[in-house]
């Protein structure tokens, strides 16, 4: 058999066991099963495919460099503490947590880059792109777990804290693998990975935030390590591909702006029209884009976003009075006969609507009917 064959069964065995791990009921079981398949495939890895040497000579310098990124990211993480606070995460290192989170997810993390790295060498086109989507099935397999997704809510935290992060990450620990080996990923990744199940406090940051950062951090790395390493050697041989990095920085930069909008965390914010209650000014399946409201003052007339019963409303303001020193804020919907019942007042206003884009949601509301019974 050739190594080609073996190499396509392997990277495809890889990517149905991380699947197959990925839809368990419980994401304990799910990394347990992984970590145990995964296993064999890194040894007829290991044993039929061919090994080549990597051959740069800054291999020891990326490994204590991502070592030392790894620590700089955990103490700013904890510093940031200060100021979010801190909460108790519900671990503890113990045996019970080191059997059931520590070793498997440090397996995974082990096996797969043992398994990217050999492939990696192959310069298999066909091969790469599977291995580099079974290791994104991997990190999400890490950080989250898919089946248990019942909400809209919660398949946008899935999509923004675990999915899109994890397509940056891989598209970083590809890139090093092929340069200097599995090593540098195997100690930054273990560094990032199991920091939450030995340290019971973590700072409570906002997870939109996290997820800005977990998106934006691996591009970060990348373009430090390729300006300090590879811009000289790439000088010295005449090359020149300006392209796939340009490509790249525009996808990761679509990819933080939506992941800020979603968010409603920044300046500016994004919500879908849901309903018909704006037709005219808002239609449904158009995104509504606001400013964040920070005590701006508010006119009759003026499109806001609110939040009531749990639920975020857009609707204009159609009266206001000062009662006792607090604003009320009268809502109506324009396609609705009358106002909404009631008032609002500051606190429960979200945003300022200025503009929209029509008819872009509709992807969203698709995706939040299914989470309907």
């Amino acid at each position: 058999m050739t190594d080609r064959k073996v190499l396509h069964r392997i990277t495809i065995s890889s990517l149905a066991v991380l699947l197959l791990a990925l839809i368990l009921p419980s994401a304990v079981s799910g990394r347990i099963l992984a970590a145990i398949l995964l296993l064999p495939l890194a040894i007829v890895t290991y044993l039929f495919v061919k090994k080549r040497s990597i051959l740069s000579m800054n291999k020891k310098q990326i490994l204590m460099l991502m070592a030392v990124i790894g620590l700089l990211y955990l103490m700013l993480y904890y510093l940031s503490g200060l100021h979010f606070g801190f909460y108790r995460s519900g671990y503890r290192f113990d045996f019970y947590y080191g059997l059931h989170f520590v070793l498997p997810i440090s397996a995974i993390i082990i096996e797969t880059e043992f398994i990217r790295w050999i492939v990696r060498a192959q310069n298999n086109k066909a091969a790469d792109v599977l291995t580099y989507f079974s290791c994104v099935i991997a990190e999400v397999l890490i950080v989250s777990n898919i089946s248990g997704i019942t909400t809209y809510s919660h398949f946008m935290d899935v999509l923004a804290l675990a999915l899109l992060p994890a397509v940056t990450a891989n598209f970083l620990y590809h890139y090093l693998s092929k340069r200097y080996g599995m090593l540098p990923n195997i100690v930054y990744r273990l560094l990032i990975s199991l920091y939450t199940y030995i340290i019971p406090y973590k700072p409570a940051v906002p997870d939109s935030m996290l997820a800005f950062i977990n998106l934006l951090l691996p591009i970060a790395i990348y373009l430090f390590i390729d300006a300090l390493y590879e811009k000289k050697k790439r000088y010295a041989l005449g090359k020149k591909s300006k392209f796939g990095v340009i490509i790249t920085v525009l996808a990761v930069a679509i990819m933080a702006s939506a992941v800020m909008l979603i968010s409603n965390q920044f300046r500016y914010g994004v919500l879908v029209v849901a309903t018909e209650s704006m037709t005219g000014e808002l239609n449904k399946g158009d995104a509504a884009l606001f400013e964040r409201f920070e005590n701006q003052i508010i006119t009759e007339g003026q499109v806001i976003v609110f939040e009531k019963n749990g639920s975020m409303i857009i609707h204009r303001v159609i009266k206001i009075e000062k009662i006792n020193g607090v604003m009320r804020y009268y809502t109506k919907g324009d396609a609705n006969d009358g106002r909404d019942s009631g008032f609002i007042t500051n606190s429960d206003i979200v945003g300022l609507v200025n503009y929209r884009v029509p008819y872009i949601g509709y992807p969203t509301i698709w995706v939040r009917s299914l989470f309907k019974h």
